[in-house]
């Protein structure tokens, strides 16, 4: 997963990808992502939002999972790594090392299809602890950004572009 984690986030905010390569639901834009040699990576949905938080999601071809969330009131060192607790009233809180992916952004690995993942996709509020700050997140029609990401990866998986 921590080979991902550095470059997802800035794939995403990245130039636009090809149109059979980006989605959008609701407000959630996504698309999927591939490295330098052309092959499929993982796929990306964001709500971005520049003047607070943005949260997203990411998932690769192994079907590795994890939630980003950007503010610009974080001040981050990326490459680094930071303790995460996840809560949402009635599960159990989840604790995480989320990896440092921008200066205001962190990934925090989730199990897919886990209470937690489930409960955030029926639209829940969730807050995310980190050390610098306290997130209370909650984002509408996440359910079907979740089913469009878990879409992208599968229609794109072992996949290969090659730009000309």
């Amino acid at each position: 997963m921590r080979l991902w984690a550095f470059t997802c986030l800035g794939l995403v905010l990245a130039a636009a990808s090809p149109a059979g390569d980006s989605f959008q639901t609701g407000d959630w834009q996504g698309r999927a992502n591939f490295n330098g040699e052309g092959t499929f990576t993982d796929c990306t949905v964001l709500m971005p939002d520049p003047e607070h938080t943005t949260v997203g999601f990411v998932m690769t071809h192994g079907n590795d999972f994890g939630m980003i969330v950007a503010d610009p009131a974080l001040k981050l060192e990326p490459g680094g790594q930071k303790p995460t607790l996840i809560h949402v009233e009635g599960i159990d809180s989840v604790a995480a090392i989320a990896d440092v992916v921008a200066d205001n952004g962190v990934l925090i690995p989730l199990e897919n299809g886990g209470a937690l993942a489930l409960a955030i996709g029926e639209g829940k509020e969730f807050r995310v602890n980190i050390r610098e700050k306290e997130f209370v997140l909650q984002r509408p029609r996440t359910g079907e950004a979740l089913k469009a990401l878990k879409a992208c990866v599968e229609s794109h998986r072992g996949k290969n572009r090659v730009e000309l």
